[in-house]
């Protein structure tokens, strides 16, 4: 008798090793479809959790870019009072955030930067879009400036708007060969009409002949480029870069 209970207990014990697996199998096989399905959305799952880990942050982000679009709609995304009280509390916020959960919110802009650019068809309702996308990158500028060199050297050209984006909020830092560069290797003329306003915003706080002169150069060559395009040059950089020239040259 008790040899047969064990061999009771040994059958049942592997036909429990066999059955598992195998309802495993059958569970995978019956709901693949939905599995797939959930595998699929799990990036998008993790990415919102790591959004949720910042929410005074991304709630600050488009709040500011909201008041921006109903109230600033003629400002042609230059720099308002309100978004540097913005950046300002952004950076109070940063202290217990860290800079790499700013930084994966920066990215996150970037991409929807380049998203919009490509999706969207030329027209006002893609340039809100990408204005909306540059303010909230202002929001972030001051308190993620360590990684400047990081998006001046990327080829998404959301990076580099980002990169554009701290030097108008932070001229001090602002690298001048670089910005003069984009006007002949950027083809978006968004880009560099903010690439235009980093230079403008450079000239109020230069105080130096030397500095001027190399800024007045920049904008001089700039001007001559975007003239050259090919095609109807954006009318805003063009009279950007021409009140910069001619403040420059008479100081």
């Amino acid at each position: 008798m008790e040899e047969y209970a064990k061999l009771l207990t040994a059958t049942a014990a592997f036909i429990g090793a066999i059955a598992w697996p195998t309802t495993a199998l059958i569970v995978v096989s019956f709901f693949r479809r939905e599995l797939q399905s959930a595998l699929g959305k799990l990036p998008l799952m993790m990415d919102r959790v790591r959004k949720a880990t910042i929410p005074g942050v991304a709630l600050e982000l488009d709040r500011i870019a909201d008041a921006e679009s109903e109230t600033d709609k003629d400002k042609g995304g230059k720099i308002t009072p309100r978004q540097i009280e913005a950046a300002a509390r952004i950076e109070v916020q940063a202290r217990g955030v860290g800079s790499e959960e700013l930084l994966r919110e920066l990215d996150r802009l970037c991409l929807e930067y380049d998203s919009f650019r490509r999706a969207l068809p030329p027209g006002p309702e893609r340039t809100r879009a990408m204005t909306r996308a540059v303010v909230k990158m202002r929001s972030l500028a001051p308190s993620v400036l360590d990684s400047l060199g990081i998006y001046k050297g990327s080829g998404s050209p959301g990076s580099r708007l980002a990169a554009i984006a701290m030097m108008q909020m932070v001229p001090r830092v602002a690298d001048l060969a670089w910005l003069g560069e984009r006007f002949s290797v950027e083809q978006q003329p968004f880009l560099l009409y903010h690439a235009a306003l980093a230079l403008q915003n450079v000239a109020n706080i230069s105080d130096t002949g030397e500095k001027r002169d190399l800024l007045r150069r920049v904008a001089e060559e700039a001007l001559t480029k975007v003239k050259s395009f090919p095609g109807v040059p954006d009318q805003g950089t063009i009279e950007v870069l021409q009140m910069l020239s001619t403040s420059l040259s008479h100081r």
